[in-house]
């Protein structure tokens, strides 16, 4: 709808949580200071007695969010841009802290005439927000704004501008028969859709890796194994799943700021930080309690294993070298729990290869960042310079080196002498597709043109998948083929 001749000339006021930007300030703060300062916020929830005023300060000074990264409503800016060229003042006023609201005026310099933001002793929310706005702006304002908190200020607005309100709110404060002069909805998404990409199930094709001790072991004719190892698959993912959403909220600030991974629903806006806050912590011990009654040593190994995750995610992955070491060490892992829930020794040869294997493969996707970073630079949120792109090169290409050698070893003295492969000669197969995908992998990642995590990259690139299945096939054939 356009505007009115009446309310044109009013100077436009814009909220700032879930309007101009999408995101909540207070939101985002208390899940970074739960994240990085446990303790000292656990006992800063004291300061809710002293009221909601009080504990916004708080959450402010201890937390550390980026502001100028949060996102934005980036159909409402183009509206905003043009209000301005037009002359017309535009003011924030929210209910965040008046730091908060000093921080957005530095961000948007150029579109504001002013910030507002709540003090120790006024939260400006809702009725209070309504009556700042009328001894502040008594000839009339527009306001722009979306929760229902803002239906008191519509009522006494000269004009209303929607961002991101729902149907019901639109229709109520419709009903104050003011001017619209602009309706901004939210991004039609999928809710489930948008948890399962948070959650980043394509994700949980690495946890096929726990199937590999029971090929090899030769149970896979048993269907008792089957439904452990099955059991064990959807349970390592569920507590994965949990990490990735620990992770996306400790990386948000350097994930907001990247090409790529600024899509993600938690960095976008499109997953409210809280309910990733909650989901993940349930998450990972749902699929703990379950993994323990199930089987203890898997559960012990569970643990193990979300415990260097979560070392990860809190401070090693910013420690170069030691994070793809931990990083391969997670792959790795997931082999010996497949082997732990079906009570199945370990080879050693299997983990050994898959050390070397995966660090190769961590070290590639590591080796893509540290070469598309400008020179002198160094990689965002972690410890990588651009300099490092050849020491990262030659590290990742002799561990995939390393691997293919160890794979032989295997071959020659423990395979080939097992009684589970009748045909052994398709074995030699095995390190010659190994070291063919490793190649091109490595190429393209040289190349700058592996966008993704190699395992991630390798479930939705065809000749990844037809290498697997020759690979399938040859252990299939080794096993199955009576060859004379």
């Amino acid at each position: 709808m356009s505007r009115t001749p009446m309310s044109k000339h009013l100077p436009l006021i814009v909220d700032l949580d879930g309007t101009l930007l999408v995101t909540d300030t207070l939101a985002e703060g208390f899940a970074n200071a739960v994240l990085r300062k446990p303790l000292r916020t656990s006992g800063g929830l004291l300061t809710l007695l002293s009221g909601r005023a009080a504990f916004k300060r708080f959450i402010h000074e201890t937390a550390e969010v980026d502001i100028h990264a949060l996102p934005e409503r980036a159909d409402l800016l183009p509206f905003l841009r043009s209000e301005k060229a037009r002359g017309r003042s535009i003011y924030l006023v929210t209910a965040a802290t008046q730091s908060v609201a000093d921080e957005i005026f530095k961000r948007y310099r150029e579109l504001l005439d002013g910030a507002y933001g709540s003090s120790d002793s006024v939260n400006l929310k809702g009725r209070k927000k309504r009556d700042f706005l009328l001894e502040t702006f008594p000839d009339g304002f527009v306001y722009a704004g979306d929760s229902k908190a803002d239906l008191a200020i519509w009522e006494e607005a000269g004009g209303i501008v929607f961002a991101g309100a729902s149907k019901a709110i639109q229709k109520k404060a419709r009903s104050f028969g003011k001017p619209v002069e602009q309706t901004f909805e939210n991004k039609r998404q999928n809710p489930l859709g948008v948890w399962l990409k948070a959650l980043r199930l394509h994700q949980w094709s690495k946890n096929f890796l726990l199937f590999a001790p029971l090929f090899l072991s030769g149970q896979f004719m048993n269907p008792d194994a089957w439904g452990l190892a099955i059991l064990g698959f959807f349970l390592m993912g569920m507590a994965a799943s949990g990490t990735y959403l620990l992770n996306d909220l400790l990386d948000l600030s350097a994930d907001r700021r990247h090409r790529t991974k600024r899509n993600r629903p938690l960095a976008a806006g499109d997953l409210f930080v809280l309910h990733g806050l909650i989901a993940a912590p349930l998450m990972i011990a749902g699929a703990l309690a379950a993994a323990l009654y199930v089987s203890v040593p898997f559960g012990i190994g569970l643990l193990t294993y979300l415990g260097l995750s979560l070392s990860y995610s809190f401070g090693l992955k910013r420690v170069p070298m030691l994070d793809v070491s931990v990083l391969a060490a997670l792959f790795s892992w997931r082999v010996a729990l497949g082997a732990f829930i079906i009570s199945q020794p370990l080879s050693e040869w299997l983990l050994t290869f898959s050390v070397f294997f995966f660090f190769s493969l961590s070290m590639a996707k590591r080796h893509v960042e540290v070469a598309s970073t400008a020179p002198g630079q160094q990689v965002r949120g972690r410890g990588y310079y651009a300099e490092d792109a050849p020491l990262t090169l030659g590290i990742g290409l002799s561990t995939a080196a390393a691997s293919i050698v160890i794979m032989v070893l295997f071959l020659a003295e423990s395979a080939f002498k097992s009684d589970i492969y009748v045909f052994q000669g398709l074995l030699w197969a095995v390190p010659v597709l190994i070291g063919f995908w490793l190649m091109r992998i490595w190429l393209l990642a040289h190349r700058g043109e592996l966008h993704d995590d190699p395992v991630s990259f390798a479930v939705r690139d065809r000749i990844s998948l037809g290498l697997g299945l020759l690979l399938a096939l040859c252990f299939a054939g080794a096993v199955f083929l009576d060859v004379p």
